[in-house]
């Protein structure tokens, strides 16, 4: 039985509080991060996976970690951008070079139940919304991978499993269009082809018992370009015979 539209509304406004309060703690922590960015750096975004990794080395690489807990999709665009307004347009403040590569892992917030994942209407919202993501990912970095929706388990009755392969293959879609690169670091906790987990996961059917394996599951996919070798420092130029005429003709007619 479906649950009343209004608890359906009333559950949104409540996970969509929790999110906002959890990214209050997050800000001046994914402000800093921000500005720390370096040529090389790997930007790591999205939901409570991408938050629980921490900040690994990725092949050699310094991650930062601006991920918030619980984001869906539309939390995630609307986190980045405000990040956009802020941290990166504000006069006052250092304006962070672009990075190596960034790395999304979005959609397990987005196939709650109470959203209706089954329905076409609730995919075609959440591909709008990781487009209006990969629009700032693809500015503030030189490579995008994006994570396949990880599986659920089957006791984690809030979430819809067939839904998993869905969106999925909604990111992997919108990667094709536009020339990013679509992984799956989750394949080993998957039972099947479906969106269910077998082992791996935490107790409540959706988090990983381990994300030190995940990290370096996608530090093992995750295959960003090297950096291009540095331009030889250019020797300064020697006088010029023309430039030293215009001096001594300024001299000597008085006139530039």
């Amino acid at each position: 039985m479906r649950a009343p539209w209004f608890e359906t509304v009333a559950r949104r406004w409540c996970h969509r509080r929790l999110v906002g309060r959890h990214r209050a703690a997050r800000s001046a922590g994914i402000r800093a991060a921000l500005r720390a960015a370096t040529p090389d750096s790997v930007l790591l975004v999205g939901n409570s996976h991408a938050e629980s990794i921490g900040t690994p080395d990725l092949g050699g690489r310094p991650s930062l970690n601006i991920a918030v807990g619980g984001s869906t999709a539309a939390d995630c665009a609307r986190l980045l951008t405000d990040l956009h307004r802020t941290v990166l347009h504000r006069a006052d403040r250092r304006v962070p070079v672009r990075c190596a590569a960034s790395v999304l892992i979005i959609g397990t917030n987005d196939i709650l139940r109470g959203r209706h994942p089954e329905r076409a209407r609730s995919a075609d919202r959440f591909a709008a919304e990781v487009r209006r993501i990969l629009s700032f990912l693809e500015a503030w970095s030189g490579q995008v991978f994006v994570a396949a929706v990880p599986p659920v388990g089957a006791w984690a009755t809030g979430r819809d499993p067939a839904a998993v392969a869905i969106f999925s293959d909604r990111l992997a879609a919108l990667c094709a269009e536009r020339g990013h690169a679509y992984f799956d670091p989750f394949v080993a906790l998957r039972d099947g082809p479906g969106g269910l987990a077998g082992s791996g996961l935490y107790r409540d059917g959706v988090h990983m018992a381990d994300y030190t394996r995940l990290a370096a599951e996608i530090a093992r996919l995750v295959v960003i370009d090297p950096l291009p070798a540095a331009r030889p420092a250019r020797r300064p130029a020697g006088p010029s015979p023309v430039a030293n005429l215009r001096v001594l003709r300024a001299a000597w007619t008085g006139r530039p």
